[in-house]
């Protein structure tokens, strides 16, 4: 498997959005609706301005690419659900493909720009860069890179780790304690900090093999 990182500048709703509100977007999964390539996000939002749930929803409603939208406001200026759009050039390129390709993160930059994590074999990945060009993507890869055995995420670690990132173990502050996370998942408080502990130093491990190995290259 291979992991693409890229950012693209495409025009989107996400990007109009984190420029209107100084919003955070975090994509957590999509999944395409009908034959009309209509794409449904999954997504959290965080306002950093004064505007109110109300207003950011009103705005979404009011967007020309937006068909419909399903928010809950979890904290002032936080909202998590579903928003469904007509078109997404990235994000309808993605399910579109036919190819065997996962989101693992995907979430507005400090520019606005979004940056995306995916998985997907080998071949997939010319293909997918060449899909988006030809869509009319503009996109910037940050890394293409070569999962290794050591760096693998066993399906139980990827498993807690996304719970844990979705729930807001890592956010500040924190929208979940471990406690309650660990009872989410229905394991031992013990049992969580080890897993988290291993998927935390393969994570951090790679990303500090990439920064080293850009430096050398500088």
């Amino acid at each position: 498997m291979m992991e693409l990182r890229f950012v693209s500048g495409a025009e989107s709703w996400e990007t109009s959005l984190c420029q209107r509100f100084s919003a955070y977007v975090k994509i957590l999964g999509v999944k395409s609706v009908d034959q009309d390539k209509r794409v449904a996000h999954f997504v959290d939002i965080t306002t950093r301005d004064e505007a109110g749930a109300e207003a950011v929803s009103e705005w979404l409603r009011s967007s020309k690419d937006v068909s419909s939208i399903e928010l809950t406001e979890l904290a002032k200026g936080h909202l998590m659900g579903v928003v469904t759009v007509n078109r997404c050039k990235v994000c309808g390129t993605l399910v579109a493909s036919n190819l065997a390709s996962f989101i693992s993160s995907a979430s507005t930059e400090s520019d606005c720009t979004v940056g995306y994590r995916l998985f997907l074999n080998k071949d997939g990945v010319p293909k997918l860069l060449n899909l988006l060009s030809t869509s009319g993507v503009p996109y910037k890869v940050l890394g293409i890179s070569q999962m290794t055995e050591d760096s693998d995420l066993t399906a139980r670690q990827f498993k807690v780790l996304k719970a844990a990132t979705e729930m807001g173990l890592y956010d500040y502050p924190r929208r979940i304690t471990q406690d309650d996370l660990a009872l989410k998942l229905g394991i031992g408080k013990s049992t969580l900090n080890e897993i988290l502990r291993r998927a935390e130093k393969k994570v951090l491990g790679g990303f500090v093999g990439e920064q080293v190995a850009l430096q050398r290259k500088d």
